[in-house]
């Protein structure tokens, strides 16, 4: 068993904006691990998550483009752990500043990188690519994988498989469609 989730965080927008543009509502229920379909929780650094379960991005890039406009800045991370498949990008002023993506199936060294990359990147690249063992066995560790999570995380502060810095207890909200009469962006991706 893995982890395949998506995230975003952002920052500068209340998180009742991003809800309400994503037609999302709080449940009131609250959980310690995401594991609901879709939760959220505000991080001690300012960013609010949103962590959406089974799906390769929360929001469209449409959306993103709108959350990253007039001071707001997005960072998204996807991780599929069933056939090593990780992502990153970053947003801001409205457009799509950085990205970077590991697919082991494209071989254990793929990494395909676009746009100005934040400065940990070169960093964790080269500590990541130098732990990689060059041998071919089923038994060896993917550690470029790591790049794209990493990368998220020095930016916005959160990773799947971490608690959060400065947190205890049920920090995730269960998150549910705002309204079943109002088509939400969800039901449009899922039909309904």
């Amino acid at each position: 068993m893995g982890y395949s989730l998506s995230w975003l965080a952002i920052k500068g927008k209340p998180p009742q904006a991003v809800r309400d543009e994503l037609g999302l509502r709080p449940t009131g229920a609250r959980e310690e691990i995401p594991e609901s379909n879709l939760s959220g929780a505000q991080l001690p650094n300012g960013w609010y998550l949103i962590v959406s379960n089974h799906t390769e991005q929360v929001a469209p890039d449409a959306a993103m483009q709108r959350f990253s406009v007039a001071g707001g800045e997005l960072v998204t991370c996807f991780v599929e752990e069933h056939v090593m498949v990780s992502k990153a990008s970053g947003w801001k002023d409205g457009q799509r500043k950085w990205s970077v993506t590991h697919d082991a199936q494209k071989g254990r060294s793929h990494l395909e990188v676009h746009g100005e990359m934040p400065p940990a990147f070169a960093a964790i690249q080269k500590r990541l690519f130098a732990s990689q063992s060059p041998m071919k066995t089923a038994g060896s560790c993917d550690h470029v994988f790591s790049i794209p999570v990493e990368l998220a995380e020095s930016v916005a502060g959160y990773r799947h498989d971490k608690d959060i810095p400065g947190t205890n207890g049920a920090v995730f909200e269960v998150l549910a469609e705002a309204s079943p009469k109002k088509k939400s962006f969800f039901k449009k991706i899922f039909g309904g």
